[in-house]
């Protein structure tokens, strides 16, 4: 005879087991319980919980948060800023500042912090019907051809085993879930640090502003001002230029203590969190499915290699794994072939975007001077030149619109008059 125990796991038989409540695992399970499915979301740490991040949130990223009512709460408790002024500071130390919001009488970024956004995100999942399961830590995970079929184990003795149907590896860039499944078998290619600065020590007037070390290009320093006045410093070091991902900690250290602008901006009583760092799995992988399997957020890769952000693809590629997998359910065909219509998907969404991204890494890497050039156009055309510019490097717009002849010939005559400058 069962015992209860026994009872309640044999009947329990999850649609989909989630494991990582991050904004892409989060995405999935609500968009897959407002459509009716059983999900269990889990999460390996307890709500809330601190996640490396530059905590800037784009307009695509905001509608989903919209549609999940999450945008309104974290504005009603104003727990996010919208960022108005900001701009950067190029490789030669041209600095532009101007107000996008102004010029486009809306906000392309929100600035909100990731342990109150990933933690909403889950609840709306919650509110739709999803469980959510957390300080849940996933030591294996086991597929039954038999009876076709996951078995998710615990580490804690004390949590029961997960069964589902499906099984979404959302755990992070490293993910260990699509390494053992064999879905994935290469390491994170980029790393991030971040640390917060504490509010009324800090120097910094502006709402977010990019740093474009020549040591670090092509990737970039970033500084967000936070609801609560806090800052959030980050440093992304991504292949391709001089700094290599072992040189995390002294980039960061060297811009905090010698960058003129960083200095600047901090102030000389700036109180400093120690530094926190992550790895970072950009561009997209290759195979992102298996059967009754999806990888979904920075486990796939899907940061983009031009900028390191990654919350609105992550959230762009629940909602296409939701909608994938409630086809599959209704064709009865969770197989590998099945669920290659996912992959096939999220490239055509935002993955065929990542492969110009790459290119454009490369050429900034070898020239950074067109950063150069942006920064000095942005001072002689104004606030509408710098929208331009972000509304693609925010994704609002697909990368290929810098090859736009009155975007691209401009940077390219100013690249050429400054590099002869420099000569001179």
């Amino acid at each position: 005879m069962l015992t209860d125990k026994q009872k309640k796991e044999k009947s329990t038989i999850y649609d989909v087991c989630i494991v990582g409540a991050g904004p892409g695992g989060s995405s999935t399970a609500y968009y897959l319980a407002k459509q009716g499915k059983k999900v269990v979301l889990l999460e390996k740490e307890k709500f809330p919980r601190r996640k490396i991040c530059g905590d800037a949130v784009s307009q695509r990223a905001q509608m989903h948060l919209e549609r999940m009512g999450v945008l309104q709460e974290i504005l009603e408790e104003k727990k996010g800023r919208w960022a108005a002024v900001g701009g950067l500071v190029s490789p030669r130390r041209i600095e532009y500042i101007g107000n996008s919001a102004q010029e486009i009488g809306s906000h392309l970024m929100i600035s909100i912090k990731r342990e109150i956004l990933d933690e909403k995100i889950a609840r709306a999942a919650v509110r739709e019907g999803a469980e959510l399961i957390e300080e849940y830590n996933v030591k294996t995970v086991k597929f039954s051809e038999k009876r076709k079929e996951w078995s998710i184990k615990a580490f804690e003795k004390e949590r029961d085993d997960i069964k589902a149907k499906v099984l979404v590896a959302a755990d992070g860039a490293v993910s260990k879930i699509a390494r053992s499944v064999g879905v994935i078998d290469s390491p994170p290619d980029a790393v991030c640090s971040s640390v917060y600065v504490e509010a009324g020590t800090h120097a910094f007037e502006e709402d977010g502003v990019c740093i474009y070390n020549h040591f670090l290009v092509p990737g970039y320093a970033a500084i967000f001002k936070e609801a609560d006045d806090d800052l959030v410093f980050c440093c992304y070091i991504i292949p391709g230029g001089f700094a290599k991902t072992t040189d995390l900690q002294n980039m960061h250290i060297n811009l905090l203590q010698g960058d003129p602008y960083v200095v600047r901006a901090m102030g000389p009583k700036a109180k400093i969190e120690k530094i926190k760092s992550a790895p970072l799995r950009l561009g997209g992988v290759k195979k992102s499915y298996s059967d009754h399997f999806l990888v979904v957020g920075d486990a796939a890769g899907h940061i983009d290699p031009l900028t390191g952000e990654g919350i609105q693809y992550a959230m762009d590629a629940g909602e296409i794994a939701a909608n994938v997998l409630i086809e599959a359910f209704e064709q009865g065909n969770l197989n590998e072939k099945a669920l290659k219509r996912y992959q096939n998907l999220w490239m055509k969404s935002f993955g065929r975007d990542f492969k110009w991204s790459t290119r454009m890494v490369k050429v900034l890497a070898n020239r950074p001077i067109f950063l150069d050039a942006f920064a000095y156009l942005c001072q002689k055309k104004g606030p509408k030149y710098l929208v331009r510019w972000a509304k693609i490097m925010t994704g609002s717009q697909p990368k290929l619109s810098f090859f736009l002849p009155n975007l691209s010939l401009p940077l390219l005559f100013t690249a050429i008059k400054l590099s002869m400058s420099k000569r001179k």
